[in-house]
Protein backbone atom coordinates (compact mmCIF):
# COMPACT_ATOMS: atom_id res chain seq x y z
CA UNK A 1 0.00 0.00 0.00
CA UNK A 2 1.42 3.35 -1.17
CA UNK A 3 1.19 5.72 2.00
CA UNK A 4 2.10 9.17 2.90
CA UNK A 5 2.25 11.00 6.27
CA UNK A 6 1.31 14.74 6.57
CA UNK A 7 1.10 17.52 8.65
CA UNK A 8 0.78 21.43 8.83
CA UNK A 9 2.54 24.25 10.22
CA UNK A 10 2.67 28.12 9.76
CA UNK A 11 5.95 29.37 9.56
CA UNK A 12 6.98 29.88 13.25
CA UNK A 13 5.90 26.53 13.84
CA UNK A 14 7.82 24.60 11.38
CA UNK A 15 10.54 23.27 13.90
CA UNK A 16 8.05 21.61 15.10
CA UNK A 17 6.98 20.03 11.88
CA UNK A 18 10.53 19.82 11.26
CA UNK A 19 10.83 17.50 14.66
CA UNK A 20 8.25 14.94 13.44
CA UNK A 21 9.63 14.54 10.46
CA UNK A 22 13.49 13.62 11.55
CA UNK A 23 11.69 11.48 14.37
CA UNK A 24 9.28 9.71 12.55
CA UNK A 25 12.80 9.08 9.87
CA UNK A 26 14.49 7.54 12.69
CA UNK A 27 12.06 4.39 12.36
CA UNK A 28 10.46 4.98 8.70
CA UNK A 29 12.99 6.36 6.26
CA UNK A 30 10.56 4.67 3.25
CA UNK A 31 7.56 6.76 4.36
CA UNK A 32 7.60 10.21 2.07
CA UNK A 33 6.57 12.98 4.62
CA UNK A 34 4.79 16.16 3.35
CA UNK A 35 3.73 19.33 5.85
CA UNK A 36 1.37 21.70 4.43
CA UNK A 37 2.72 25.40 4.75
CA UNK A 38 -0.20 27.20 6.59
CA UNK A 39 1.27 30.74 5.78
CA UNK A 40 2.90 32.88 3.06
CA UNK A 41 6.17 31.96 1.83
CA UNK A 42 9.43 32.84 3.68
CA UNK A 43 12.61 32.60 2.80
CA UNK A 44 13.52 31.24 6.35
CA UNK A 45 11.09 28.14 5.44
CA UNK A 46 13.56 26.54 2.02
CA UNK A 47 11.62 23.25 0.15
CA UNK A 48 15.02 22.18 -0.42
CA UNK A 49 16.24 22.15 2.98
CA UNK A 50 13.53 21.17 4.64
CA UNK A 51 13.66 17.34 6.04
CA UNK A 52 10.14 16.91 4.15
CA UNK A 53 8.56 17.59 1.04
CA UNK A 54 6.63 21.32 1.68
CA UNK A 55 2.91 21.82 -0.26
CA UNK A 56 2.36 25.28 -0.87
CA UNK A 57 -1.44 26.41 0.43
CA UNK A 58 -1.77 27.23 -3.39
CA UNK A 59 -0.88 24.47 -4.30
CA UNK A 60 -4.43 22.78 -3.09
CA UNK A 61 -5.83 25.06 -5.90
CA UNK A 62 -9.47 25.42 -5.83
CA UNK A 63 -10.44 22.93 -3.74
CA UNK A 64 -10.04 25.53 -0.43
CA UNK A 65 -12.57 28.21 -0.44
CA UNK A 66 -11.78 31.76 -1.57
CA UNK A 67 -10.18 33.89 0.80
CA UNK A 68 -10.11 31.23 4.04
CA UNK A 69 -6.25 32.40 4.65
CA UNK A 70 -8.31 35.68 5.31
CA UNK A 71 -11.63 34.41 7.09
CA UNK A 72 -9.21 32.44 10.01
CA UNK A 73 -6.17 33.65 11.64
CA UNK A 74 -2.71 31.29 12.28
CA UNK A 75 -4.03 28.70 14.48
CA UNK A 76 -7.56 28.56 13.32
CA UNK A 77 -6.45 28.18 9.52
CA UNK A 78 -3.61 25.50 10.55
CA UNK A 79 -6.36 23.09 11.78
CA UNK A 80 -8.82 23.78 9.04
CA UNK A 81 -6.82 22.68 6.35
CA UNK A 82 -6.52 18.94 7.55
CA UNK A 83 -9.51 17.13 5.76
CA UNK A 84 -8.09 19.59 2.17
CA UNK A 85 -4.80 18.33 3.14
CA UNK A 86 -5.70 14.23 3.45
CA UNK A 87 -8.27 14.71 0.31
CA UNK A 88 -5.32 16.48 -2.03
CA UNK A 89 -2.47 13.80 -0.78
CA UNK A 90 -5.09 10.68 -1.84
CA UNK A 91 -6.09 12.27 -4.70
CA UNK A 92 -2.31 12.58 -6.07
CA UNK A 93 -2.28 8.87 -5.85
CA UNK A 94 -1.30 7.91 -1.86
CA UNK A 95 -3.61 4.64 -0.76
CA UNK A 96 -3.89 6.13 2.73
CA UNK A 97 -2.60 8.98 4.48
CA UNK A 98 -1.57 8.86 8.16
CA UNK A 99 -1.76 12.91 9.63
CA UNK A 100 -0.01 13.48 12.10
CA UNK A 101 -0.20 16.96 13.77
CA UNK A 102 2.81 18.75 14.22
CA UNK A 103 3.69 18.57 17.70
CA UNK A 104 4.24 14.84 17.44
CA UNK A 105 7.48 13.04 18.29
CA UNK A 106 7.85 9.25 16.72
CA UNK A 107 9.24 6.90 18.96
CA UNK A 108 8.77 3.97 17.25
CA UNK A 109 7.41 2.06 14.01
CA UNK A 110 3.97 2.54 13.43
CA UNK A 111 3.50 -0.67 11.92
CA UNK A 112 0.25 -0.69 14.23
CA UNK A 113 -1.53 2.43 13.03
CA UNK A 114 -0.36 1.32 9.27
CA UNK A 115 -1.92 -2.44 9.13
CA UNK A 116 -5.22 -0.52 10.53
CA UNK A 117 -4.97 1.65 7.97
CA UNK A 118 -5.10 -1.28 5.58
CA UNK A 119 -8.15 -2.75 7.19
CA UNK A 120 -10.17 0.48 7.95
CA UNK A 121 -11.66 3.29 5.74
CA UNK A 122 -10.99 5.72 8.79
CA UNK A 123 -8.77 5.49 11.70
CA UNK A 124 -9.04 7.61 15.02
CA UNK A 125 -7.28 7.71 18.50
CA UNK A 126 -9.16 8.41 21.44
CA UNK A 127 -8.00 10.69 23.94
CA UNK A 128 -8.80 8.44 26.83
CA UNK A 129 -8.57 4.38 27.14
CA UNK A 130 -9.21 3.99 30.58
CA UNK A 131 -11.13 6.31 33.15
CA UNK A 132 -8.87 9.05 34.27
CA UNK A 133 -7.85 8.91 37.56
CA UNK A 134 -6.18 11.09 40.44
CA UNK A 135 -7.12 14.58 42.18
CA UNK A 136 -7.79 16.18 38.86
CA UNK A 137 -9.85 13.15 36.95
CA UNK A 138 -13.36 14.57 36.97
CA UNK A 139 -11.34 18.36 35.26
CA UNK A 140 -9.56 15.70 32.58
CA UNK A 141 -12.78 14.32 31.57
CA UNK A 142 -14.67 17.24 31.69
CA UNK A 143 -12.17 18.63 29.20
CA UNK A 144 -12.15 15.91 27.13
CA UNK A 145 -15.90 16.07 26.42
CA UNK A 146 -15.26 19.87 25.67
CA UNK A 147 -12.40 19.22 23.42
CA UNK A 148 -14.02 16.05 22.11
CA UNK A 149 -13.84 12.38 22.35
CA UNK A 150 -11.14 11.63 19.77
CA UNK A 151 -8.04 13.62 19.26
CA UNK A 152 -7.22 14.81 16.08
CA UNK A 153 -3.30 14.94 15.97
CA UNK A 154 -3.71 11.11 14.88
CA UNK A 155 -5.81 10.66 11.81
CA UNK A 156 -5.45 7.97 9.14
CA UNK A 157 -7.57 8.00 5.64
CA UNK A 158 -7.56 5.22 3.08
CA UNK A 159 -8.94 6.30 -0.30
CA UNK A 160 -12.50 4.44 -0.20
CA UNK A 161 -15.60 5.99 -1.23
CA UNK A 162 -16.43 5.98 2.26
CA UNK A 163 -13.24 8.02 3.54
CA UNK A 164 -13.49 10.75 0.42
CA UNK A 165 -17.46 11.14 1.20
CA UNK A 166 -15.99 11.50 4.77
CA UNK A 167 -13.37 13.62 4.27
CA UNK A 168 -15.99 16.37 1.85
CA UNK A 169 -18.45 16.84 4.61
CA UNK A 170 -15.52 17.10 7.42
CA UNK A 171 -14.06 19.73 4.88
CA UNK A 172 -17.27 21.56 4.16
CA UNK A 173 -17.86 22.21 8.36
CA UNK A 174 -14.43 23.27 8.43
CA UNK A 175 -14.52 25.67 6.28
CA UNK A 176 -16.80 27.71 7.79
CA UNK A 177 -16.78 26.36 11.56
CA UNK A 178 -12.98 25.37 12.66
CA UNK A 179 -13.22 27.90 15.97
CA UNK A 180 -12.56 27.32 19.35
CA UNK A 181 -16.14 28.36 20.83
CA UNK A 182 -16.98 25.55 23.69
CA UNK A 183 -20.02 27.40 24.21
CA UNK A 184 -21.34 26.10 20.94
CA UNK A 185 -20.06 22.69 20.58
CA UNK A 186 -16.88 23.83 18.65
CA UNK A 187 -12.80 23.08 19.75
CA UNK A 188 -11.57 23.71 16.12
CA UNK A 189 -11.60 20.85 13.37
CA UNK A 190 -11.49 17.99 16.31
CA UNK A 191 -14.69 17.75 17.53
CA UNK A 192 -16.18 16.84 14.36
CA UNK A 193 -14.46 13.91 14.94
CA UNK A 194 -16.77 12.10 17.43
CA UNK A 195 -19.22 12.25 14.39
CA UNK A 196 -17.17 10.30 12.40
CA UNK A 197 -18.05 6.21 13.88
CA UNK A 198 -21.80 6.61 13.07
CA UNK A 199 -20.62 7.97 9.53
CA UNK A 200 -18.20 5.83 8.67
CA UNK A 201 -19.04 2.09 9.45
CA UNK A 202 -15.15 1.01 8.18
CA UNK A 203 -13.83 3.31 10.51
CA UNK A 204 -11.02 2.15 13.23
CA UNK A 205 -10.68 2.74 16.51
CA UNK A 206 -7.00 2.93 18.04
CA UNK A 207 -6.90 1.17 21.68
CA UNK A 208 -3.11 0.45 21.59
CA UNK A 209 -2.02 2.81 24.81
CA UNK A 210 1.92 3.79 23.18
CA UNK A 211 0.01 5.77 20.48
CA UNK A 212 -0.92 9.37 21.11
CA UNK A 213 0.11 10.01 24.40
CA UNK A 214 -0.43 13.60 25.72
CA UNK A 215 -0.66 15.44 28.41
CA UNK A 216 -4.83 14.49 28.48
CA UNK A 217 -4.18 10.81 29.48
CA UNK A 218 -0.86 10.96 30.63
CA UNK A 219 -1.35 10.12 33.97
CA UNK A 220 -2.88 6.55 32.85
CA UNK A 221 -0.05 5.09 29.94
CA UNK A 222 2.60 4.24 33.09
CA UNK A 223 5.07 5.64 30.86
CA UNK A 224 8.82 3.66 31.36
CA UNK A 225 11.83 3.56 29.74
CA UNK A 226 14.01 0.05 29.82
CA UNK A 227 17.65 -0.01 28.16
CA UNK A 228 16.66 3.10 26.32
CA UNK A 229 13.48 1.73 25.28
CA UNK A 230 10.82 3.95 25.95
CA UNK A 231 7.17 2.00 27.26
CA UNK A 232 3.56 2.64 27.64
CA UNK A 233 1.57 0.59 30.00
CA UNK A 234 4.53 -2.00 29.10
CA UNK A 235 3.81 -1.30 25.21
CA UNK A 236 6.39 0.21 22.81
CA UNK A 237 5.24 3.82 23.05
CA UNK A 238 5.28 5.07 19.28
CA UNK A 239 3.31 8.61 19.38
CA UNK A 240 3.68 11.10 22.14
CA UNK A 241 2.08 14.52 21.77
CA UNK A 242 3.42 17.77 22.94
CA UNK A 243 0.61 19.38 22.82
CA UNK A 244 0.68 22.92 24.34
CA UNK A 245 4.60 22.65 25.10
CA UNK A 246 6.29 25.57 25.25
CA UNK A 247 10.43 25.36 24.70
CA UNK A 248 10.60 28.78 25.92
CA UNK A 249 9.81 27.06 29.16
CA UNK A 250 11.09 23.47 29.59
CA UNK A 251 9.86 22.66 32.77
CA UNK A 252 5.98 23.32 32.54
CA UNK A 253 3.97 20.13 30.63
CA UNK A 254 1.73 21.96 28.46
CA UNK A 255 0.25 25.59 28.56
CA UNK A 256 -2.58 23.85 28.97
CA UNK A 257 -1.35 22.73 32.12
CA UNK A 258 0.34 25.20 33.70
CA UNK A 259 0.83 23.84 37.22
CA UNK A 260 1.74 20.53 35.79
CA UNK A 261 5.61 20.69 35.80
CA UNK A 262 7.92 18.14 33.95
CA UNK A 263 10.10 16.95 36.96
CA UNK A 264 6.67 15.78 38.29
CA UNK A 265 5.60 13.54 35.36
CA UNK A 266 8.27 10.65 36.79
CA UNK A 267 10.00 8.33 33.81
CA UNK A 268 7.99 10.40 31.19
CA UNK A 269 10.57 13.44 32.00
CA UNK A 270 13.19 12.09 29.98
CA UNK A 271 10.85 12.31 26.65
CA UNK A 272 10.02 16.15 27.46
CA UNK A 273 14.05 16.07 27.77
CA UNK A 274 14.66 14.45 24.19
CA UNK A 275 11.61 16.22 22.31
CA UNK A 276 13.40 19.47 24.08
CA UNK A 277 16.88 18.73 22.54
CA UNK A 278 15.37 17.85 19.11
CA UNK A 279 13.41 21.19 19.02
CA UNK A 280 16.51 22.64 19.53
CA UNK A 281 18.04 20.81 16.55
CA UNK A 282 15.62 21.95 14.29
CA UNK A 283 15.67 25.66 14.80
CA UNK A 284 12.80 26.44 17.21
CA UNK A 285 14.34 29.76 18.22
CA UNK A 286 14.72 31.12 14.67
CA UNK A 287 11.32 30.02 13.91
CA UNK A 288 9.14 31.85 16.56
CA UNK A 289 10.53 35.04 15.59
CA UNK A 290 8.83 34.43 11.98
CA UNK A 291 6.03 36.67 11.57
CA UNK A 292 2.98 35.00 10.31
CA UNK A 293 1.96 36.31 6.44
CA UNK A 294 -1.64 36.44 6.32
CA UNK A 295 -1.79 38.83 10.01
CA UNK A 296 -1.63 42.13 8.02
CA UNK A 297 -3.75 44.08 5.59
CA UNK A 298 -1.49 45.12 2.75
CA UNK A 299 -0.65 48.29 4.21
CA UNK A 300 0.94 46.55 7.31
CA UNK A 301 -2.37 47.11 9.59
CA UNK A 302 -3.14 44.17 11.48
CA UNK A 303 -6.25 42.41 10.94
CA UNK A 304 -8.99 42.24 13.85
CA UNK A 305 -10.33 38.65 14.05
CA UNK A 306 -14.19 40.19 13.84
CA UNK A 307 -13.28 41.79 10.93
CA UNK A 308 -12.14 37.95 9.61
CA UNK A 309 -15.83 36.81 10.81
CA UNK A 310 -17.58 39.51 9.25
CA UNK A 311 -15.50 38.93 5.94
CA UNK A 312 -16.78 35.39 6.18
CA UNK A 313 -20.24 36.24 7.15
CA UNK A 314 -20.98 38.50 4.31
CA UNK A 315 -20.80 35.33 1.58
CA UNK A 316 -21.62 36.18 -1.70
CA UNK A 317 -21.24 39.62 -1.11
CA UNK A 318 -17.89 40.24 -0.46
CA UNK A 319 -16.67 39.66 -3.75
CA UNK A 320 -17.70 43.11 -4.58
CA UNK A 321 -14.58 44.00 -2.04
CA UNK A 322 -12.16 41.83 -4.56
CA UNK A 323 -8.80 40.71 -2.50
CA UNK A 324 -9.86 41.65 1.27
CA UNK A 325 -6.05 42.14 2.21
CA UNK A 326 -5.37 44.82 -0.56
CA UNK A 327 -6.58 47.87 1.48
CA UNK A 328 -5.77 50.93 -1.15
CA UNK A 329 -7.98 49.15 -3.88
CA UNK A 330 -10.61 51.34 -4.84
CA UNK A 331 -13.74 50.36 -2.72
CA UNK A 332 -11.91 47.61 -0.70
CA UNK A 333 -12.78 45.84 2.51
CA UNK A 334 -10.32 48.16 4.42
CA UNK A 335 -12.21 51.35 3.31
CA UNK A 336 -15.41 49.72 4.36
CA UNK A 337 -14.51 48.43 7.52
CA UNK A 338 -12.92 51.83 8.56
CA UNK A 339 -15.93 53.63 7.23
CA UNK A 340 -18.80 51.05 8.68
CA UNK A 341 -16.71 49.66 11.64
CA UNK A 342 -14.29 51.89 12.76
CA UNK A 343 -14.33 50.48 16.71
CA UNK A 344 -13.27 47.08 15.49
CA UNK A 345 -9.62 49.46 14.97
CA UNK A 346 -9.67 51.06 18.03
CA UNK A 347 -9.96 48.05 19.98
CA UNK A 348 -6.38 46.80 18.61
CA UNK A 349 -5.15 49.67 20.30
Amino acid sequence: MNIAIASIASNRRMALARSTAVSLSLHHPELPFFVLQADAPHAAVDPAREPFRLLSYAGLGAAVPQWLHFHYGEQELTYALTPFLLRHLLETGFDAVLFLKQETMVLGRLDPLLEMLARHSVVLTPHLLEPPRGRQARLRELNVLRAGIFNGGVVGFRRTAESLALLDWWARRCACLCRLDVENGLHFEQRWLDFFPSLAPGLGIVRDPGINVGHWNLPERRIEIRNGQILACGLPCRIFRFSGYDPARPGTVSRYRPDWQVADTGPAAEVFRRYQALLEQCGWRECAGLPYGWDLFDNGEPIPLPARRLHSALGEAAAQFGDPFAAGAPGSYYSWLRKNHPRLFRELR
